[in-house]
């Protein structure tokens, strides 16, 4: 989408974003600079002139932050060059030219940089056009040429790992293009920055700006004030290594409960480092220590989630509980996640996260899209979204869908999932983001007789983008809802549609074919590329910025079919096949349940196609002239084939597509459907047919295949190189479609695929890929012919749209 970008005149960012400090005189040094021409840090020379021109701006530039500190030296702030250092903890290997830190917090001359402690970085280029990473000329400020955007996707990267390493509302940053400066300020609505100037014939527009910054509090320069770090000596760190070490026992036993969730909570305390995040409810302050994130979004322009598993320091010694730290859409309409997950409790909706508490983060809201009403005025439609900081508790700590034991659970935990749904609407509430990410599965335990007992059961999490059925058909946002992945072939063909209930259960099969293609045996030999084209592929449309289903789904919905390359369809076996193996024999009952499902859908498209009312032709008497004239020349060919019509549907033929779309309108039609494929006596369902995960980290598509183009719904890798991983971040939040990062490309295959990441649980732990399966392949069977299935609750249409 564009409009990520706002460039400003000096005069308006600094009125609002570093006004002059009341109490404070600026001192005379702030119009010195000692070097001239393009500053190359990389040199020793240009980087002596460089640290002594800032130390000479930030003397005695300081604030209560820093003197509250210890190891508090007595100068605020210095800049460190980093040009030819990386910090150790950024696998991508990144590294700014030149970096602000406060003195206590910054590197010495041999020590690596800390992307966690940096407050501005500098970014150094020789040409202030070629170079320039905005243009003031272009639509939406956007570069075209590659040498531009690959610096416009360097800076958004750079910018991107300060936000992953801190709690940040907003960061700066300054760029530097031979004589040339631009200072930048992001925050995850967009980002704001000041038109050209130039800096060596006004130093103290460049040095006025890291002064009165270094005068600010910790929050006015960006920092989050309600997450502090857990220093190792405290009372609240030894809580988090005991309860990381010491299992929760029930009363009376010897049995440990929630064993999955301390050891992810173990896994995030080694990781580090440890925090104390403040919320609120109704009753006041609320508090929880957490580790790492077990999942961290890396976009910039977006809600930024977060996913910790956390102690509740009202209760130390209960369980673990979930915490997701995101900046939540804040428009009109749009309900906060925790009211909606209230109302499914208070319904007794079962299968949906428990809520704790709940709460905007203070005042803490982008600016960006204020901004752009201030320059554009209120008339236009402003294209930056406005986020709020929100973070929301629950009990539940899932796993991810993809540690399910064989096929025969993954229907049940999805079945499960699909109840949950059903019963959600039947309360008034539609998901409608159905994804990977958003469906986990929950270990339910109880001690009998001194003995454990678990079930695993479906969780459908993440109700952040739901809606009332209620509530009108208006959009509440201009993006299409949900993730592009998981979305159905119809939503994403027409964007602004209505979402209903059968775009919901095709989301549903789409999560069960991404959990199948990774982990049963198939006759796929490109796993890595069928998942990008099938669930990250898409068609540019005419005009800019218009993007529509990949051919690979639509062809599945539509054919009922699972094409692979080569004209075989997919088939899942039992076990990988050897050679002599009958593909008869070997044929998974899953094929079964694929095949009905996709039956239901070509019904659907089928109808769609073919609308009842037929589009009215052009009347013979109503043609041209020189119709007429074309026409009596071409009779006198009698030979030219005759037009070949359009076969019609019957009305016996569209009276049984229509009974079969019906139950697309009925999720207990959906799940009778998988649970009659699993309790037919006849069919023997493998318990050992999960393998492990065939999608190859490392893999990358073509460079010719891009990912999916929206901005909100397009995949993350979280191990990229330093240029992939700019130019996504780049495309992905300026809404351009972000060139050879697939689904394949990351470490961590779910959360990549899911939206801003809204993986409740990540797959951190899940097994390591193999060898892809090697066969011939064939067609699959042909599915026997399931009974009639009553009708169920949860019929309707689901109308709800963003």
């Amino acid at each position: 989408m564009d409009g990520k970008i706002e460039v400003v005149d000096y005069e308006f960012f600094e009125k609002r974003y570093f006004p002059r400090v009341s109490d404070k005189s600026e001192p005379r040094e702030l119009s010195t600079l000692q070097w001239s021409g393009a500053l190359r840090p990389e040199t020793p020379k240009d980087a002596k002139e460089a640290l002594a021109t800032f130390k000479k701006w930030l003397k005695h530039a300081d604030n209560d932050d820093n003197r509250a500190v210890e190891k508090w030296s007595g100068e605020g702030y210095q800049v460190v060059v980093t040009a030819n250092r990386t910090d150790p903890t950024d696998k991508t290997k990144q590294r700014a030219d030149l970096a602000l830190y406060p003195t206590y917090a910054a590197p010495g001359p041999t020590e690596p940089p800390k992307w966690s402690a940096v407050e501005v970085f500098i970014e150094c280029k020789p040409e202030h056009t070629q170079d320039d990473p905005f243009d003031d000329d272009a639509e939406g400020f956007r570069p075209s040429g590659e040498r531009r955007q690959g610096n416009l996707g360097q800076i958004m990267s750079y910018a991107s790992l300060v936000f992953e390493h801190q709690h940040r509302k907003h960061q700066y940053s300054v760029i530097l293009l031979g004589e040339m400066a631009r200072i930048v300020r992001w925050d995850h609505s967009g980002v704001v920055a000041t038109e050209k100037f130039n800096y060596q014939q006004a130093p103290n527009m460049l040095s006025r700006f890291f002064w009165r910054l270094c005068h600010m509090s910790a929050a006015e320069r960006g920092h989050d004030t309600t997450v502090q770090q857990v220093d190792s000596d405290s009372s609240d760190y030894e809580l988090m290594r005991r309860r990381a070490e010491n299992p929760l026992l029930a009363k009376g036993t010897t049995v440990e409960l929630g064993q999955h969730a301390r050891l992810l909570f173990a896994a995030a305390l080694k990781q580090g480092p440890a925090c104390k995040i403040r919320t609120r409810d109704d009753k006041g302050e609320r508090c929880f220590l957490v580790g790492a994130p077990h999942f961290a979004s890396t976009e910039l322009a977006g809600r930024a989630t977060r996913c910790y598993v956390a102690i509740d320091c009202s209760n130390p010694e209960g369980p673990f509980v979930h915490l997701k730290d995101a900046w939540r859409v804040d428009h009109d309409g749009m309900e906060r996640e925790g009211d909606v997950v209230r109302h499914l409790n208070e319904q007794k909706v079962k299968g949906v996260p428990t809520l704790v508490c709940h709460s905007d983060v203070e005042d803490q809201v982008t600016d960006s899209q204020e901004a752009w009403k201030l320059r554009h005025g209120q008339t236009d439609p402003c294209p930056m979204k406005k986020h709020r900081h929100y973070r929301i508790v629950v009990e539940e700590v899932g796993l991810s869908m993809s540690r399910f034991k064989n096929a025969e659970e993954l229907v049940y935990l999805l079945a499960t999932c699909i109840a949950a749904h059903r019963d959600a609407y039947n309360a008034g509430v539609v998901h409608r983001d159905i994804s990977a990410g958003n469906v986990l599965i929950y270990i339910m335990e109880k001690v009998v007789d001194g003995q454990l007992v678990q079930e695993r059961v479906g969780l459908l999490t993440d109700w952040e983008l739901s809606k009332r059925t209620s509530a009108p058909d208006t959009p509440r946002q201009p993006d299409r809802t949900g993730t592009w992945q998981f979305m159905s072939a119809y939503l994403l063909n027409n964007p602004s549609a209505v979402i209903c209930i059968p775009d919901e259960l095709e989301a549903f099969f789409h999560v069960l074919l991404f959990y199948i293609i990774r982990f049963l045996p198939h006759n796929c030999l490109k796993v890595g590329q069928f998942m990008h084209d099938y669930f990250d592929g898409f068609q540019s449309g005419i005009g800019p910025g218009q993007y529509y289903c990949g051919k690979d789904k639509q062809m599945a919905v539509q054919s009922g079919k699972i094409p692979l390359a080569g004209g075989a369809d997919l088939l899942i076996y039992r076990a990988a096949p050897p050679s002599h193996a009958s593909l008869i024999e070997n044929r998974h009952p899953i094929n079964m349940v694929l095949d009905e499902l996709l039956e239901l859908f070509k019904a659907r498209y089928t109808l769609l196609a073919n609308p009842e009312c037929p589009v009215e032709r052009t009347s013979a008497s109503a043609r041209s002239e020189s119709t007429k004239t074309f026409n009596a020349f071409y009779s006198r060919y009698k030979h030219l084939k005759k037009k070949r019509e359009k076969e019609k549907l019957t009305s016996e033929k569209r009276a049984h597509l229509e009974k079969q779309a019906r139950q697309l309108q009925d999720h207990d039609e959906v799940i009778s459907l998988l649970g009659f494929f699993s309790i037919d006596d006849s069919l023997e369902w493998p318990e050992d047919d999960k393998i492990a995960d065939q999608l190859n980290p490392g893999f990358h598509p073509k460079k010719q295949h891009v990912a999916t183009p929206e901005q909100d719904n397009a995949p993350t890798s979280t191990s990229q190189s330093a240029r992939t991983r700019s130019l996504t971040l780049m495309n992905r939040s300026l809404g351009m479609p972000p060139p050879t990062t697939a689904s394949g490309s990351s470490s961590k295959p779910v959360p990549s695929l899911v939206d801003e990441g809204e993986a409740h649980d990540s797959d951190a732990d899940d097994a390591p890929p193999t060898k892809r399966i090697r066969s011939n392949g064939g067609k699959p069977p042909r599915p026997r012919a399931a009974p009639k299935r009553g009708k169920g609750k949860g019929k309707g249409k689901g109308r709800s749209r963003a």
